[in-house]
């Protein structure tokens, strides 16, 4: 009896440890985590290898859907298409936000506070709105929105923008959203890695007759490469995986019609989206997550590599 209770009471008493306790603590966010994080990704995986059809039926199909993405056309050109986005985007988007914080560091005012909440401010509004308000009022395809209202002053002939049947116009539109691409966190976090240099370099520059310019590409962006390189990866993972405008706005087009659908604007994240509403072709739902594979591979090659650059990096620094 006194032995059975001894080994209660150590079990008790590891239970109770506080990396037990702690254990038990998030247990409902782990078991959360499981639910809506890790099993999608590990059915998104099995049923890769199916003809799943979104029920019940999903029978074994092997390597058939990744074949069929190799030979499928469309697919190909919605990745070069996103591509092209998200690299034309995080140039200017970064370089703005670069900028619009180099302007605020070596501003010396008492209101720059204020400023800092101005431009941070936008960043506030429902993105939805936003991309409605470019779409219906500053680059409109009518002869009242404000773009064309802007070129007519110029002498210049208006454009459709958005609803252009010119693939390149289309592109030009949605390289234009949000402009002047200022503000937000980018910009917050660009401002406070600047802040973070030590002001004696600074100092040291003035002293040696370092120009403003020369200081920003010698000191200040060398010293700001860790926020670069946070920027760039999880702009290319987010910018791979979005296709809010061509759900709202383009709905792939203009373009050549693959199949059901236009390739002109096409991206991965809507052709999935297509191919899971049964948009474009039923019982695809086998055929989307080995898409939706492929993606992920993609993303994680990407991230792999540049974790490897970032520590070898580090290492020689």
């Amino acid at each position: 009896m006194q032995k059975e209770a001894n080994e209660k009471k150590n079990w008790k008493k590891i239970l109770l440890s506080k990396e037990n306790v702690g254990l038990i603590w998030i247990l409902p966010a782990l078991a959360l985590l499981c639910v809506f994080c890790l099993y999608p990704v590990i059915s998104a995986f099995y049923h890769s290898f199916t003809d799943w059809d979104g029920g019940m039926h999903a029978d074994i199909v092997w390597f058939a859907n990744y074949a069929e993405i190799f030979q499928d056309r469309l697919f190909w050109i919605s990745l070069l298409n996103v591509v092209i986005l998200t690299v034309v985007g995080m140039i200017i988007g970064n370089a703005a936000s670069i900028f619009l914080a180099e302007l605020m560091y070596n501003l010396r005012s008492k209101l720059s506070g204020v400023y800092r909440f101005l431009f941070v401010l936008p960043a506030m509004v429902p993105s939805i709105v936003v991309l409605l308000l470019w779409q219906k009022l500053i680059l409109s395809g009518s002869s009242t929105g404000v773009m064309n209202t802007i070129l007519r002053w110029f002498g210049l002939p208006s454009s459709e923008w958005f609803a252009s049947k010119n693939t390149f116009v289309v592109f030009l539109s949605i390289f234009l959203y949000g402009f002047p691409w200022m503000g937000g966190t980018s910009f917050l976090i660009y401002l406070a890695g600047l802040n973070g240099i030590d002001p004696s370099i600074i100092e040291a520059t003035k002293l040696d007759g370092l120009g403003t310019f020369k200081r920003v590409f010698l000191i200040d962006l060398p010293m700001i490469t860790g926020q670069l390189k946070y920027f760039l990866v999880m702009g290319f993972i987010g910018g791979l995986q979005n296709y809010t405008m061509q759900y709202t706005i383009t709905s792939g087009g203009p373009g050549e019609v693959i199949g059901s659908m236009q390739s002109g604007t096409m991206v991965p994240g809507y052709y999935i989206y297509l191919l899971i509403s049964g948009a474009s072709r039923e019982d695809a739902y086998g055929y989307a997550c080995a898409m939706g594979m492929v993606m992920f591979l993609i993303i994680l090659a990407i991230t792999v590599i540049n974790n490897k650059l970032v520590k070898s990096q580090n290492e020689v620094d």
